[in-house]
């Protein structure tokens, strides 16, 4: 029974005692600690399954990375959907669209989620970057609710604001172009109807 004692039951009784005493050493601000985070190129909140993750406290982490690498296709994905390609499925108003859908067929290239109606034109790629058909020009447009998207007529450089003046209520960040439409008496996609469901 002595030897019993000295090997299984002490050494237990010393951890209990030592857990009690100078704790679990779980304890401190989560932020504190570093994690995981993968790149999110296409910006649709799911990493990059194709590359490592990178460690970072969630603090100094880019802010185009996440702490998930569930994307599979991390250049697909930008909100704007193909105009070549489309499908039906059944949601309920009101719902997202479904995993790698989107509402709209706004973007000229959905190969590229660099390039899209929201996005800023750069001058000297030869792309048209923000899919307004011109190549290399754009003008600047005041954007006066944050929801990227502008109105009005065009601002005399250097001006700051956006490169689309496609903004139907530039007083309402929920209401834009390309939206998912509410049931709210609003018309929050720009389209010119309420309510209606695409």
């Amino acid at each position: 029974m002595k030897k019993r004692f000295l090997k299984t039951i002490l050494p237990v009784l010393l951890l209990v005692s030592a857990v009690f005493i100078i704790g679990s050493g779980c304890h401190g601000d989560p932020n504190d600690y570093s994690y995981n985070f993968w790149p999110d190129l296409d910006q649709d909140g799911f990493g990059d399954a194709n590359v490592n993750g990178t460690m970072y406290r969630t603090e100094d982490a880019p802010a185009d990375y996440v702490r998930n690498n569930e994307d599979c296709d991390d250049a697909n994905e930008d909100g704007f959907g193909d105009p070549n390609n489309s499908g039906v499925f059944e949601v309920n108003f009101g719902d997202p669209a479904p995993g790698g859908t989107s509402y709209n067929n706004a973007d000229c290239d959905d190969t590229d989620p660099m390039i899209n109606p929201k996005a800023d034109e750069i001058v000297g790629n030869d792309k048209d970057d923000n899919c307004d058909g011109d190549i290399d020009f754009f003008e600047i447009y005041a954007d006066n609710d944050g929801d990227g998207y502008g109105a009005g007529n065009a601002l005399a450089p250097p001006a700051n604001g956006v490169h689309n003046n496609l903004d139907c209520d530039d007083t309402n960040p929920e209401v834009y172009p390309y939206a998912m439409e509410r049931d709210n008496g609003i018309d929050d996609d720009c389209d010119g109807i309420t309510d209606e469901f695409i």
